[in-house]
């Protein structure tokens, strides 16, 4: 009977102990559902977080392990602790490895702006931060770097399999229209419709010309010069990058351009849409080094 009641009474006590809580400088309670360790993150220092914000209904409003970004959280000076009113006070009693949650009242979460529809001012709003790092500024200029190689990797990858849809379409509308065009390896399609004598650009060249562009998918005009242009050529689009040092001056040719080397996913409004591809119809009359 004695050993069931101790049995009893460290299951009670196992269970009241798993229920840690903290308290910020401005009184917000924050539960700590793993502990960390080592000392709070110090004024000046940043947190490296993970965060899901959830509203009572349990409904997800962001998580960012789904968006693959790492929040970048400093803590705030000391003499700011008077006017720390939200979540941001929470930030200062976490340490390394903790996963902790903090909930807080619409009204104050949202208090400087309109509260949405969905929510009542007494609704708790619940954040649930895990954190990876406590590190100083230099820390921070290293995360950054490589958050920005990661996501220039993705935009490659997504780039190159975007070029693979854009290629095999502008084959395909080439050989429906019976057009023989030449093929670069980067993708572009052209026709030289006259060739020039003279040299030719570099990117690095000011060019002078003229332009037709219409969509591919539905050959609507969308742009034409009604005088000649000159530009950089190092500020227009890829594809023009590529072509125009192939064409000596005073050459004419038509560019069949894949999206990516185009305006990509953004496209260009009003008149080019998400992932376009284009034809332009250019005249290179004549370019400066």
């Amino acid at each position: 009977m004695k050993i069931q009641l101790l049995s009893i009474v460290l299951v009670i006590f196992v269970l009241t102990s798993c229920k840690k809580e903290r308290e910020a400088p401005n009184g917000l309670k924050v539960r700590v559902l793993k502990e960390g360790t080592g000392n709070y993150a110090k004024p000046g220092e940043f947190l490296i977080t993970s965060m899901i914000v959830k509203d009572p209904k349990d409904s997800i409003w962001r998580d960012t392990h789904e968006q693959n970004l790492p929040m970048i959280i400093p803590v705030g000076d000391e003499s700011a602790i008077p006017n720390e009113k939200g979540v941001e006070s929470a930030f200062r009693v976490m340490k390394l490895g903790d996963s902790v949650a903090v909930d807080i009242d619409a009204k104050t979460l949202f208090r400087d702006q309109p509260l949405p529809p969905q929510l009542k001012a007494e609704d708790k709003m619940t954040f649930v931060f895990a954190v990876k790092d406590i590190t100083d500024e230099a820390g921070v200029n290293r995360v950054q770097m490589e958050l920005q190689q990661r996501q220039m990797q993705e935009a490659r990858k997504q780039q190159e399999g975007q070029l693979g849809i854009d290629t095999v379409a502008i084959d395909s509308w080439l050989a429906a229209k019976k057009i023989n065009a030449i093929k670069d390896k980067s993708g572009m399609r052209y026709v030289v419709t006259r060739m020039g004598k003279g040299p030719r650009p570099t990117v690095a060249s000011t060019i002078t010309f003229t332009y037709k562009g219409t969509l591919m998918a539905d050959g609507s005009l969308f742009d034409e010069s009604s005088t000649p242009v000159v530009y950089p050529l190092s500020q227009l689009i890829t594809g023009w990058q590529i072509c125009f040092p192939m064409l000596p001056k005073g050459s004419a040719a038509t560019l069949y351009v894949p999206s990516s080397l185009g305006y990509g996913p953004n496209g260009y409004q009003p008149g080019i849409p998400p992932n376009a591809n284009l034809i332009f119809e250019v005249e290179l009359i004549d370019f400066t080094n």
